[in-house]
């Protein structure tokens, strides 16, 4: 008599197996999605602080007259604030990279707009409603 696992027997554990790690893969995607949430709350507190620090110095804020895509390096919010010294790095979105458009569905990433310099529109885009308060799609932030 041969001993042994049956065709059915192997399909079965290949099955079960699959099914685990799919679970695993959706757990893991989901808190993945929820941290970049949070990231973006915390990177929105970390431009919203350094404004602060440069309204003070400069009594205004800086002046960008169209909504401008927030790429950290290149863009005339992340000079003017890296320059003044009210921040050493703007952030940008962890999933948009700094690339993309404002206000477009399935766009990451942080804009900003100042056209008087005496008031400031902060924007970005939430990809869950797991941030106590808020709803996903984009957020605005004013002073």
């Amino acid at each position: 008599m041969k001993r042994g696992f049956t065709l059915i027997e192997l399909l079965v554990v290949v099955a079960v197996i699959a099914m685990i790690l799919s679970f695993i893969f959706v757990s893991t995607q989901t808190a993945k999605t929820k941290n970049r949430d949070a990231r973006r709350e915390e990177d929105a507190k970390q431009i919203q602080n350094a404004l602060d620090i440069y309204v003070t110095n400069a009594r205004r804020y800086p002046v960008c007259a169209q909504e401008t895509v927030i790429d950290g390096a290149g863009d005339c919010l992340s000079q003017v604030l890296v320059t003044a010294g009210a921040i050493s790095g703007v952030p940008i979105d962890p999933l948009g990279h700094g690339t993309g458009s404002c206000g477009v569905s399935g766009s990451f990433v942080y804009c900003y707009q100042s056209a008087d310099g005496f008031s400031y529109v902060l924007r970005y885009a939430l990809e869950t409603d797991t941030i106590p308060g808020k709803s996903a799609g984009w957020q605005t932030l004013s002073p």
